[in-house]
């Protein structure tokens, strides 16, 4: 645990929700910019949003699991989903996410975030802070992930990387 930049699980929690921050605009866009804006690897801006916030949901479930328990059934299950068939997942979520009229969108958007943070809050910290596998597992679904896709976000937003 002393190889993470963040000395504490509210440290670490504030820079979660300083990451996410930029991906908050993708919200504030219309109709058209959030469907045939920019594209990012084939995918819009609706498309890269739903996908962070799609895992934001099944790291939900995981948190809530570990509320009550130092492991979570969820997490295992999700592993081997997303070890067998990735690409599948993440265009189930990109369909999904699709036919949500953008009001929906916002609302499923900004709510899937909250409940991970307030989740997460509520998770004893030796259950996921003092946890290798739990603490990679959720930083792989929020500060790293929005890492991955940071020049993904300047690109559906039409905005010069650099």
């Amino acid at each position: 645990m002393s190889d993470r930049p963040w000395p504490t699980a509210a440290a670490f929690l504030a820079d979660e929700i300083a990451s996410f921050r930029p991906f908050e605009a993708i919200l504030g866009l219309d109709a058209r910019d959030l469907d045939t804006g920019g594209q990012a690897h084939g995918w819009s801006a609706r498309d890269l949003l739903s996908h962070l916030v799609g895992g934001h949901e099944v790291a939900t479930e995981v948190a809530r699991e570990l509320r009550t328990r130092p492991a979570s059934v969820r997490k295992a299950v999700a592993d081997a989903e997303w070890d067998a068939r990735a690409d599948e997942i993440n265009e189930e979520i990109r369909e999904a996410w699709s036919r949500l009229p953008i009001d929906d969108f916002r609302s499923r958007a900004r709510s899937a975030t909250a409940a991970l943070r307030s989740a997460l809050a509520e998770v004893p910290i030796e259950h996921w802070w003092e946890s290798e596998e739990y603490f990679d597992y959720f930083n792989s679904e929020t500060v790293a992930h929005y890492d991955d896709h940071r020049a993904d976000l300047d690109q559906v937003l039409g905005r010069q990387a650099g």
